[in-house]
């Protein structure tokens, strides 16, 4: 789980040109903080689908599960161990 969070906080960087150091990203604090929308949220499940070869339906993606990194990984690893 934490290579994954790890992975996701990386990805959050790269992919949505974050200014900041992934490793000074919260697990649990809210993605909103860091400035990211919800039109960047779109990108960054395309990125984990991509990175860990999962697919998220319509009906999974909430606004609890993307409000954190610990949200994205959870699902993320539910996906994995599913």
């Amino acid at each position: 789980m934490e290579d994954i969070r790890k992975q996701i906080k990386e990805l959050l960087v790269e992919r949505l040109f974050l200014d900041i150091e992934p490793q000074s990203i919260e697990d649990e604090k809210p993605l909103a903080e860091y400035g990211v929308d919800s039109f960047l949220l779109l990108e960054m499940i395309v990125a984990m689908e991509e990175q860990f070869g999962v697919t998220f339906e319509q009906s999974e993606i909430t606004a609890e599960v993307l409000k954190s990194v610990g949200s994205l990984a959870r699902l993320v690893e539910g996906k994995l161990n599913g």
